[in-house]
């Protein structure tokens, strides 16, 4: 199986497989209205010519795969168009690949999940959206299921985590001091002020403690750092818990790579460290000023809201927060 580039001769072919498919050239996928024959392709080929097509958009999210079919099934041509299409994001600096299907769709869902990637998101509704614009969408779909929802799917980060000794406190802080610098520029100068992390003698002992007791770990893409865990106990500003959980007391990641999955592959670590202790919850607490972003962030996470609080500032004003929990 040979993986190319379209070129203009292939239009033709590439019209009558996505109309074979999606009964036009125009496909609607979350909330966008694109005509695929006018996007970027992978070719799949054997022998006989082209047997699958996989249409592309790439841009500050990572390579998206907005369409993927084949002539022949069973003969590795998907899965070779899936592979192209991450090697071609790797050499153009894309750190993630993703795409949308919807929630009837049994089959690619087994396909995709197979071949590595995982659920991240779900859209209620998107496909009772699209169908506003395209209603020649039917209501139901594949197996008689009711076609109602988006699902998006992406290749998670190869991000191996592992425990951060004294010697990794630096690059910690350097993570924070970035993390810092980039809210600033976005005037989000609520959740951590706008001086360094680095220049704290306080957040430089919590890390240190952290490191000490086994409680920090360190995400890495390549031997680089890109991310940092810190689990334990509940600090003593947030309600007490009342049955035995694993408490997250920080996250951070290079934004760098962001749309990578290096948030979710961290949390994902400290629920399995939950799992280990034999403990079933899992809580964190994150700022909650602003549009309350970072709450949502933990909520499409797993998480659910609980008890808001609010730390007290020598200024004398009042630095909001959120409790959330979640159960293993």
């Amino acid at each position: 199986m040979f993986v190319r580039s379209g070129t203009g001769t292939d239009l033709p072919w590439i019209n009558s497989i996505l109309t074979a498919s999606y009964g036009v050239t125009t496909v609607v996928t979350g909330d966008r209205i694109r005509n695929a024959a006018e996007l970027a392709t992978l070719v799949a080929e054997n022998a006989t010519g082209p047997v699958g097509l996989l249409t592309y958009e790439a841009g500050p999210e990572g390579l998206e795969v907005v369409t993927i079919d084949t002539s022949i099934r069973r003969i590795g041509a998907g899965t070779a168009l899936l592979s192209a299409a991450r090697d071609l994001a790797a050499r153009s600096g894309l750190r993630r690949v993703w795409l949308i299907t919807t929630n009837d769709n049994l089959d690619a869902l087994r396909f995709y999940q197979r071949r590595g990637m995982r659920i991240v998101r779900v859209h209620p509704g998107a496909v009772d959206r699209a169908r506003l614009h395209k209603p020649a969408i039917p209501a139901a779909g594949s197996y008689g299921i009711a076609l109602h929802d988006e699902l998006e799917l992406e290749f998670p980060a190869a991000v191996s985590v592992r425990p951060a000794g004294l010697g990794t406190v630096p690059a910690v802080l350097s993570l924070l001091d970035a993390a810092t610098r980039w809210l600033v520029s976005l005037g989000r100068t609520g959740q951590w002020g706008t001086a360094p992390h680095s220049a704290n003698p306080r957040r430089r002992a919590q890390l240190t403690s952290w490191a000490a007791t086994g409680g920090l770990w360190l995400a890495e893409l390549s031997g680089r750092p890109v991310g940092a865990l810190a689990v334990g106990t509940a600090p003593d500003y947030v309600p007490a818990a009342t049955e035995p959980e694993l408490y997250v007391n920080l996250l951070v990641t290079d934004r760098t790579h962001r749309g990578a999955g290096l948030g979710t592959a961290l949390l994902d670590h400290a629920r399995v460290l939950a799992v280990g202790r034999g403990v079933e919850r899992l809580r964190v607490d994150c700022y909650a000023g602003d549009d309350r972003a970072l709450v949502g962030w933990y909520e499409r996470q797993g998480f659910t809201a609980t008890d808001p609080f609010a730390v007290a500032l020598p200024d004398g004003t009042a630095w909001p927060g959120q409790v959330l929990t979640q159960s293993i």
